[in-house]
């Protein structure tokens, strides 16, 4: 079963808890419409040594680059445009966007990234829900959410991520600006929690240290 809706929840002031190093959990984020701003907030959050974190957000070719240069300079964590075998560590973070290739993670330890071409998932290529699937395998140690997005990409892999015993959340429907691909996850049972952006950064490092 999964817990009631939140509603009406105040923004928190802003806490960077360490709970990057020795975690053990690594961080899933999948966004489409409306990601950039969304990525922003969540991002400003996170500490220097977050726990490892992977991006999938959908948006054109040429955007790809500034959207990586724009979040690395709010993000107290290094933010990197997501290339084929980096190993991930505390304090990085991933985004695969503006590429044709689908960006996963390899199934043992030590999890290092992948970027494999292939037809597009979904319709969209990078897929969240190619990433979510590829983390099946160590589910367990995964925080997984889905932000703001139209259609209904990563929904299914949240759901099988879920399944597998990872943790899951959605954003919710007040705080998105386009109410598709959460609202799919949150409906479908593969988020466990609808999550307001202001409480997103804090809802995921939470998770992290459970």
């Amino acid at each position: 079963m999964v817990n009631a809706p939140r509603r009406n929840q105040s923004a928190p002031a802003p806490v960077r808890p360490s709970v990057g190093r020795g975690s053990g959990k690594m961080i899933l984020i999948g966004s489409s419409t409306g990601g950039v701003e969304a990525l922003r907030k969540v991002l400003v959050g996170f500490p220097t040594d977050c726990p490892p974190t992977v991006i999938v957000q959908h948006t054109g070719r040429s955007f790809g680059p500034g959207l990586v240069s724009l979040l690395d300079k709010i993000c107290p964590a290094k933010v990197v445009a997501a290339s084929d075998g980096v190993l991930l560590e505390p304090g990085m973070v991933h985004v695969a966007a503006g590429m044709e290739e689908h960006l996963g993670l390899t199934p043992r330890k030590p999890v290092r990234t992948r970027l494999k071409a292939g037809p597009r998932i979904s319709g969209h290529a990078p897929s969240v829900d190619a990433l979510f699937n590829s983390a099946v395998p160590m589910a367990k140690d995964v925080v997984a959410t889905i932000l703001t997005g139209m259609g209904q990409d990563g929904a299914r892999g949240l759901g099988d991520l879920r399944k597998a015993g990872a943790t899951t959340f959605a954003q919710d429907k007040k705080s998105s600006v386009v109410y598709g691909m959460p609202r799919v996850a949150w409906e479908t049972g593969a988020a466990q929690k609808q999550v307001s952006l202001a409480n997103m950064a804090t809802t995921l490092l939470q998770a992290c240290r459970a």
